[in-house]
């Protein structure tokens, strides 16, 4: 296929520069009438076919080429201008085309031929060039400044698991080529305006220059300017109304929104939505008939249409109406009337529950992408945790807020959110310094002040620095977010067996020696619970299975089990916490404050905690909380909680209830030679209490 493609590209490439070639050669070479008037119908028939195609071209990207294609065809026909210029001065005589526009178009009047010229050459030049031209440098201006916003866009959508790396690819493409193509179209509508002017001068010199060497050659003035003039203006004519057909097709594509459908689709689907419009509009036009002078058939023939349309539309609106109207609803109670009870007693895993108003977002008969996104989201989870998320039942709930939703696990709220249909959420990038209007709100992931905007006012926003985010990508963002977090409380016993089994396909040994008797399922999923809500991925169960296998002869403490695993996927750890520069962004522990940690660490049962006084516990707690936000304030945003293996557990455990964003990791969960940048170092703050085993202690339980 590569090979085919290759091949295709090269044929089109020696079909292009034969045709340039050939345009240069119509510059120098006198060129016979036959094959004058065989190009100039290719000219013609040319213009017509990129207006076709333009007008049913859906979106502008679909003719990305056209700024390309309109010089080409623009010095096509200027390379015919000279050709038919040189042979109405040599022979008088241009061909048939040319001197039928001449005589029929004109009606064989050089002042009628000249009105009629100059009115198409106004109506190009002034009129479609100079909107053509104006549209595409303010698509172009609006286009490069809302760049930055459609990026970021595109990165929270790959962020929500919305879209893959490749769908995230071909949309940055895509903003790429959009602003490429309204800046080459802004520039070749130059050559659009230079046409016209220049095919208007090119019919004064072929005037001038006709009568002067017909009077040379012995013709009377009367004739020589009735002959070529009449060829002069047919000439301008041949060319001015392909040029003024192309101006239409750029004006068209410039003009074109994005849509699934073409031109024409679209304006009959929008101008007949509505009966009441061409009802009004069939009375009006036959009050206009019944003014006094002027005629009245016409306008009655006009008004008849516009009623008789109006009533074909006004039945495919009662169609579409008893067609929703469907027993839905009630279908919908009389099976809950007849569930069985024993399927009352099932509960979802995850859910969602939305207000009337977002009914629209999750309605399966409707085209919506939120189904879409849930699946890439699911996808996602499978590829970066290796947990097999549980299907997401969406439901509507009339007893909450008409614009609220609620995300469930197990039929408990653990997150709430609003929405606003319709509408966009602007959230300050931190560069923008104009505000727009908009409903205040709060973004539901971070908590960060936003507002809801309208469509009309998204393209400022994005223009004045604003991250703008449809209603969608807000709640999937939300919803990966909340299921990340409680991602170990998904993981179920039977998810761990299906694990097991997957692996077992492949690791048959290694299964069958560890699960069972050397390793019980339910620690494996305590183990693997643990490691989730660390936030640690379990995609390598090969790696877990071999861990737990070498040390579960010695402990069947799931909790140090949870570190000796952790160990052994210090790549993972590594890479998952590592910068972009390759570093670890790290807050450390004073070495005489670590040592004193570990000095009083206490086991109790499967327990182990740092047996330190409470107020030295919650100094030292609100010390890494401090350390921590001045570094989340810097802009670093990949930190660690770094110490001693034997505090990791019980540190972590300690820190979780105020800092369960910070990850706490040991320093042989690091890949030797990574580099670590230590940031801040804790030391035991001044005024606490000097440590006394006598004191009263506080275990931070793990």
């Amino acid at each position: 296929m590569p090979l085919a493609e290759t091949s295709g590209g090269s044929k089109s490439n020696i079909v292009l520069t034969l045709g340039l070639v050939g345009i240069l050669a119509t510059l120098l070479v006198r060129m016979p009438t036959p094959m004058l008037d065989m190009m100039l119908a290719c000219s013609l028939s040319l213009s017509i076919a990129i207006l076709v195609i333009t007008m049913s071209s859906k979106e502008a990207l679909d003719l990305s080429t056209f700024p390309s294609l309109l010089l080409f065809v623009t010095l096509f026909r200027l390379s015919l201008s000279v050709a038919s210029t040189r042979l109405i001065l040599l022979q008088g005589n241009a061909g048939k085309i040319i001197e039928t526009f001449g005589e029929f178009v004109a009606g064989g009047s050089f002042v009628v031929g000249m009105v009629i010229f100059l009115i198409m050459f106004i109506i190009q030049f002034i009129v479609v060039t100079k909107g053509a031209e104006r549209i595409s440098e303010v698509s172009a201006r609006f286009t490069l400044d809302a760049m930055p916003g459609k990026q970021m866009a595109i990165d929270a959508d790959l962020n929500a698991g919305a879209i893959t790396e490749a769908q995230a690819n071909e949309r940055r493409g895509k903003i790429i080529k959009e602003s490429e193509f309204y800046g080459a179209m802004d520039g070749a509508s130059k050559f659009i305006r230079g046409d016209a002017i220049a095919t208007i001068i090119i019919t004064l010199i072929n005037i001038i220059g006709g009568i002067a060497i017909g009077y040379s050659n012995g013709m009377e003035v009367g004739t020589a300017v009735k002959t070529y003039c009449i060829l002069s203006i047919g000439d301008g004519l041949v060319n001015q109304i392909p040029s003024m057909i192309i101006s239409i097709s750029s004006g068209f594509l410039v003009t074109k929104i994005s849509s699934s459908r073409s031109v024409g689709q679209d304006l009959s689907k929008q101008l007949f939505r509505s009966s009441q419009p061409l009802t009004i509009a069939s009375f009006v036009i036959a009050a206009i008939g019944l003014v006094p002078g002027l005629p009245m058939l016409p306008f009655l023939v006009l008004a008849s249409g516009a009623g008789i349309m109006s009533r074909v539309v006004a039945k495919r609106e009662k169609g579409k109406d008893k067609k929703s109207e469907s027993p839905s609803q009630l279908q919908k109670n009389n099976d809950a009337k007849h569930q069985p009870i024993e399927e009352m007693l099932d509960i979802d895993r995850v859910s969602v529950q939305v207000g009337v108003r977002l009914i629209s977002l999750v309605d399966p008969r409707k085209d919506s992408a939120i189904f879409d996104r849930i699946g890439a989201l699911r996808r996602k989870f499978a590829q970066q945790l290796g947990l097999v998320m549980p299907l997401v039942r969406l439901r509507d709930n009339i007893n909450i807020d008409s614009n609220a939703y609620e995300i469930r696990l197990f039929d408990h709220t653990v997150a709430t959110g609003r929405l606003e249909p319709n509408m966009f959420l602007a959230m300050d990038s931190g560069a923008t310094k104009t505000k727009v209007e908009g409903i205040p709100t709060t973004e539901p992931v971070y908590g960060l002040p936003a507002l809801w905007i309208t469509e009309a006012t998204k393209e400022k926003a994005e223009m004045l620095g604003y991250t703008v985010i449809d209603p969608e990508s807000v709640f999937i963002t939300h919803l990966s977010e909340t299921l990340r977090k409680h991602a170990d409380e998904l993981l179920t016993r039977e998810d761990v067996q299906q694990l097991v089994d997957r692996l077992r396909k492949t690791q048959p040994s290694l299964v069958g020696e560890v699960i069972g008797e050397v390793v019980p399922v339910g620690t494996l999923q305590r183990v693997l619970k643990n490691l989730l809500k660390n936030g640690i991925p379990i995609r390598e169960l090969q790696t877990v299975l071999e861990s737990l296998g070498e040390y579960a002869g010695k402990t069947k403490n799931p909790e140090l089990l949870t570190e000796v695993v952790r160990k052994h996927l210090s790549r993972t750890i590594t890479e998952q916490y590592k910068d972009k520069n390759g570093k670890i962004m790290a807050i450390s522990l004073d070495p005489a404050l670590e040592h004193q940690m570990a000095s009083n660490l206490r086991q109790e049962a499967e327990q182990l905690s740092i047996a330190l006084p409470s107020e030295t516990i919650m100094a030292i707690t609100n010390s890494i909380a401090n350390a921590w936000k001045t570094v989340m304030d810097k802009g670093v945003e990949k930190v660690v909680m770094l110490c001693d293996s034997r505090l990791r557990m019980p540190l972590a455990s300690m820190l979780g209830r105020q800092l369960p964003q910070l990850p706490v990791i040991a320093y042989n969960e690091i890949v030797i030679g990574t580099e670590i940048e230590p940031l801040i170092t804790i030391a035991l703050p001044q005024g606490t209490k000097t440590i006394n085993p006598k004191q009263e202690l506080a275990g931070a339980t793990a």
